[in-house]
């Protein structure tokens, strides 16, 4: 494994989801809802993280319309009166549009959220928030400066793997009529660094694919 590889496929089921499991309906905005793992996953999938001595700890359903690209943002969420990074998760894109995941290295403070959830907030704000830098080659959104900006890695995420997400990173779906359905799930307890969770699944590592050029 090269030190830039944010992210390594697993050998895990294509559809994570238990059966019966129905996805919100409503898909023409950005969607984004988190559930406890345990409800939404599959028995088999939870048993390949048994078996590991993980435990699943949320799970988050993301919905992108087609051409929309996400902000960049580190993963975080609350524990007391403090955000705390989350090391890794692992995504599926359940829907098989083109999309695209980029790592970066940002010369800028982010937006951290307020420790104080605002009265119209949901579950998902303490479960799973983001340090919020920006967007970068976006055609809709005011972009970050250049100079400030380094893209380390980019990959198409398909199948279940195993993502980084206390660095900057971002996820475009690059489909021009598909929306990209993706679940992600984080595990509690976190790990405590990329190799702890690299470590940590080694049982289920598939070969590292070709990564996409990482120029920017």
């Amino acid at each position: 494994m090269t030190p830039r590889s944010f992210h390594r496929p697993l050998d895990l089921p294509a559809q994570p989801l238990r059966s019966g499991f129905r996805s919100p309906d409503d898909s023409s905005p950005n969607h984004y809802q988190v559930f406890p793992a345990e409800e939404i996953l599959a028995p088999g999938i939870l048993r390949s993280f048994q078996q590991l001595g993980l435990r699943p700890g949320t799970a988050a359903l993301f919905h992108k319309r087609p051409g929309s690209m996400g902000i960049i943002h580190t993963d975080v969420s609350l524990r007391g009166s403090r955000w705390r990074r989350n090391v890794a998760a692992i995504n599926w894109n359940l829907s098989g549009a083109d999309s695209l995941m980029r790592w970066y290295a940002i010369d800028l403070p982010g937006e951290v959220p307020d420790p104080e959830p605002p009265p119209d907030a949901g579950p998902w704000y303490r479960a799973l928030n983001g340090i919020h830098f920006g967007h970068f080659g976006s055609r809709h959104h005011r972009n970050l400066p250049r100079s400030r900006v380094r893209i380390l890695e980019a990959a198409a995420i398909g199948p279940a793997t195993l993502v980084r997400t206390n660095l900057p990173h971002s996820v475009e779906n690059t489909d021009p009529h598909r929306g990209r359905w993706a679940l992600s799930v984080r595990f509690e307890p976190d790990f405590s660094s990329w190799k702890g969770a690299v470590d940590a699944f080694r049982p289920l590592l598939l070969p590292q694919p070709r990564l996409a050029s990482h120029a920017g």
